[in-house]
């Protein structure tokens, strides 16, 4: 009879510690914050069209895309598909909304500002969120446009970063 209470005991016992480091494990996980810094690389290339503003202010709207090629991983991921839209202004600056998705399809969504596209304009970028494993995304990033080609005739610009630089927080 003692036996059978001693037996019940440890199963008891057994079962305890295994849903307290179950619940613990899981606990860190959900809990656990993602950090980290990054540098790499973005090539892109697009068009942009402009529009009758203000003699001497040209203005426009343009959309990009390219390889974001990172050094180091944000979320789990080092290669990135970068597509941008946004208005540009030769007095009041650049601004643009972006969606980086990688090879898995999560997104990574980044506001961009600074002066218009031109070799040597710095440029700095914000995570606002994403989806999957770059849920809730934050922090920033900065570039420097190292080598931009523009047929202003066809609308058509490529541009080159060397200095792609940034951090990140994932909750």
């Amino acid at each position: 009879m003692m036996r059978g209470h001693i037996q019940a005991l440890l199963l008891s016992l057994a079962l305890f510690v295994t849903i307290t480091a179950a619940t613990f494990i899981f606990a860190q996980k959900a809990s656990a914050e993602q950090t980290g810094s990054f540098t790499g690389t973005w090539i892109a290339s697009g068009q942009r069209q402009t529009f009758d503003f203000v003699e001497g202010r040209e203005v426009g709207t343009f959309e990009l895309t390219g390889h974001v090629n990172l050094k180091d991983e944000v979320g789990e991921e080092e290669d990135y598909w970068a597509e941008c839209v946004g208005l540009s202004d030769s007095v009041a600056g650049s601004t643009a909304r972006c969606v980086w998705r990688n090879l898995k399809g999560q997104k990574a969504y980044c506001v961009l500002s600074g002066q218009p596209l031109k070799k040597g304009v710095r440029v700095t970028g914000e995570f606002v969120g994403g989806t999957g494993n770059l849920k809730g995304i934050g922090g920033s990033f900065t570039f420097t446009w190292f080598s931009v080609f523009i047929n202003k005739d066809q609308g058509i610009f490529t541009g080159h970063t060397k200095d792609l630089t940034g951090s990140y927080r994932i909750p």
